[in-house]
């Protein structure tokens, strides 16, 4: 069994609003991906909460969802990543890989989740990585062998840290359009300018 893990606990401090919320044609950013990794060949999708739940938990379509709560959000994007794995392991503790996603990412699709896929289960690496503005990052997908690895991150750095250290020997895939993530009112209103026919 393959899983997602979606990571949308962040306070979304530099917006000034929970970007989770922030809506595309009628539907919100979390919502939006949540739908995609239902719609992938992943058999198992979870969903990580944090800040703003009084807010958000109403708002997300959990059907055929795991959805877990950290409490220990304000901590970093490591820990959320962390509580998201151990729970999901949890859950289903036959998993072999999963994949991190995030909300603020507004070009992901299915066909790119699916991709992250095709490629594990035909090459078997330990990392797949998104390859975008001449880094590697999230989307990522870990195998099992590093889920001890990320356990232990800490802080916020999240899966930069890992992805660095592996970044000889992991597989990309390239997704130019991941540069683009939602952090400031002026990423939204530029996102909401040029962006949101593509999305």
């Amino acid at each position: 069994m393959n899983g997602i893990i979606i990571l949308a606990a962040g306070a979304s401090r530099r917006m000034g609003r929970p970007k989770q919320l922030l809506e595309i044609e009628g539907e919100n950013l979390l919502n939006r991906v949540i739908r995609m990794a239902k719609a992938s060949d992943f058999e198992a999708v979870s969903v990580v909460v944090g800040a703003h739940i009084e807010l958000i938990l109403p708002e997300i379509d959990s059907t055929g969802v795991e959805v877990f709560l950290n409490p220990d959000w304000e901590s970093g994007m490591s820990s959320t990543l962390a509580c998201g794995l151990k729970h999901t392991l949890r859950a289903f503790p036959e998993l072999e890989a999963v994949l991190i996603l995030l909300v603020d990412q507004p070009f992901i699709t299915v066909e790119l989740i699916n991709r992250f896929l095709i490629i594990y289960q035909t090459e078997h690496p330990k990392l797949i990585a998104a390859r975008y503005a001449d880094v590697h990052g999230v989307p990522a997908l870990f195998d099992k062998s590093l889920f001890p690895d990320l356990l232990g991150q800490q802080g916020q750095a999240g899966a930069r840290k890992l992805i660095k250290a592996y970044e000889k020997e992991l597989v990309a895939v390239d997704f130019p359009e991941g540069k683009m993530d939602l952090d400031t009112p002026e990423e939204w209103e530029r996102f909401s300018k040029i962006g949101k026919k593509g999305a």
